[in-house]
């Protein structure tokens, strides 16, 4: 972000309370303001700093509006100051802790670590502290909601840059990073809570040194007798606490560790090799290594980042039990929600999406064929799967990709490649009517035009019958398309094989032939 022209301190100290701002606060700002909260974090801040910098046309223009009347930039200031002040009271974060929504995270300054208005907040910090000082930030979880201290748990950038380190726009703590990172594994108990993995001193030479720590946990009688139970298990599991994919497990370079005193290889691959955003390490099993009682492990490392290790009892999920987390198709995502996404995909999006755009292309294609083959198998998608967040049109076979991931646990999405977890999977409620459709026909039967609208025919043989003909988006046959279509009046409207671009499901666009030069909006990220 630009500094303040002229040194304005006035500005600067709202820029610098606008970094910590979630996009709740954002909103509520321009809210007041009465500019529109529509837009990306960053695109919420440049709308206020505009009518701060007493460029209230910019902003206008920012905005998409029409140049008119706000408010002033006096009237912004304390908006924005009694909008970080509340943020930033202790008995508020409280009392919102268990209402907390996806859009942000809550972070609380503690200064007093006796105040009664702390009585209800349940600290739980890899740095062992139980007491809530300094500032503290809130797991995202709703089930969760532990409050951590910030200095412990976001790792700054190294950069000479002094202004106040940016917070994520989501936050989960180490436990419910762990969780989400294999969901075949569900956890029991904590023999050992998550504890902080120090980086390793430089040396004089720059290289690193080896570092050691040693912790104890004990294990009961019941817990032993579990653990003889083949579906249960006790892993020691780490995490790099500013890890660009959060929800994977992740060891240090030069990781070795004794359990007993008996040493055991901790990862495979090679200890100077660090792991790629693809990779995935594994948690460590410890079952027959252990005793009833005090079990001691220690970890030797050389890394010069900061992780978090724990240790937990954890039972295996089945295949199918993990498929019945993923929500039903009716309770994943509205349908009018993945229709407006198909027309937005298929149709280059409204005249309001692209009122603004500085490009002169023009999608003119009566409809583009789609592909519904399983970018993984190949084979026809069964049950339609996708990742609610993406906003390409493009989908899974649920089940091969559950499947799969029971082994590579990277839950990636595997068209647009961004990294995810269980929670975020649904069932694509547009594509899924029509692979259950046409779930009867053969295999060689997988591809459908698609027209802007929405609207939706099966292409192949004489064999698919009413199929063939040109249906609503939700799956209802439409009638008076099928009666043109019965007659011979195959025209340009209804010639989706002979017009527009053809797209796969998978999102990879293919060639587009339509009327004049044109332009089929792409299916990525």
């Amino acid at each position: 972000m630009a500094s303040a022209p002229g040194g304005d301190p006035v500005l600067a100290a709202c820029k610098d309370k606008l970094k910590h701002f979630r996009l709740k606060e954002l909103k509520d700002v321009l809210c007041k303001i009465g500019l529109s909260k529509h837009g990306k974090k960053q695109e919420l801040v440049d709308k206020i700093v505009a009518i701060l910098s007493d460029q209230q046309d910019q902003a206008s223009k920012i905005d998409g509006l029409p140049n008119r009347l706000m408010v002033g930039k006096e009237t912004v200031v304390k908006i924005v100051e009694d909008t970080f002040r509340k943020m930033r009271e202790p008995a508020n974060a409280v009392s919102a802790s268990g209402n907390q929504n996806e859009l942000g995270y809550s972070v609380m300054p503690m200064k007093n670590p006796d105040d009664s208005a702390q009585l209800d907040i349940k600290v739980r910090c890899p740095c062992g502290s139980s007491m809530a000082t300094g500032s503290m930030i809130q797991c995202d979880h709703p089930r969760c909601s532990v409050w951590q201290h910030i200095d412990c748990v976001i790792i700054p950038e190294k950069t000479a840059d002094t202004a106040p380190q940016e917070l994520p726009s989501s936050f989960y703590c180490e436990m419910c990073r762990v969780s989400r990172a294999d969901p075949f594994w569900v956890t029991i108990n904590h023999p050992l809570l998550p504890v902080s993995v120090a980086p390793s001193n430089i040396m004089a030479d720059g290289s690193y040194t080896v570092q050691y720590i040693e912790k104890t946990f004990p294990l009961s009688r019941a817990n032993r007798e579990m653990l003889q139970k083949a579906e249960y298990d006790i892993q020691v599991w780490c995490i790099l606490l500013d890890d660009k994919v959060p929800f994977r497990m992740h060891w240090p370079l030069h990781s070795d560790m004794q359990i007993n005193g008996i040493p055991v290889r901790v990862v495979s691959r090679q200890a100077t090799q660090p792991l790629g955003a693809n990779g995935r390490d594994d948690g460590l099993m410890l079952t027959q290594f252990l005793k009833e009682g005090p079990n001691k492990i220690v970890l030797s490392r050389s890394d010069s980042r900061a992780f978090c290790l724990g240790v937990r009892i954890a039972k295996r999920r089945s295949l199918e039990e993990v498929l019945n987390l993923v929500p039903k198709e009716q309770d994943g995502e509205k349908f009018d929600d993945a229709l407006s996404r198909v027309r937005r995909c298929v149709g280059g999006g409204t005249e309001a999406d692209n009122a603004d755009s500085d490009s002169d292309i023009e999608v003119v294609a009566d409809s583009v064929s789609v592909n519904l083959r399983c970018p993984m198998t190949g084979s026809r998608i069964k049950v339609a799967g996708r990742f609610k967040p993406c906003v390409h049109m493009g989908c899974f076979d649920l089940e091969a990709f559950v499947e799969l991931n029971q082994r590579s646990r990277k839950w990636q999405c595997p068209i647009c490649l961004k990294n995810y977890s269980l929670e975020n999977l649904i069932i694509d409620p547009y594509f899924n009517r029509i692979t259950s459709l046409i779930k009867s026909c053969g295999d060689d039967i997988s591809e459908i035009d698609v027209k802007p609208d929405g609207s939706w025919r099966a292409k192949g043989g004489a064999e698919l019958k009413d199929l063939m003909q040109w249906h609503l988006p939700d799956g209802t046959l439409c009638m008076s398309t099928a009666s043109v279509l019965m007659s011979g009046n195959d025209d340009d409207d209804f010639a989706g094989d002979r017009s527009g671009g053809t797209s796969s499901l998978s999102g990879q666009p293919r060639s587009v032939r339509p009327k004049s030069v044109l332009a089929i909006e792409s299916d990525s990220d």
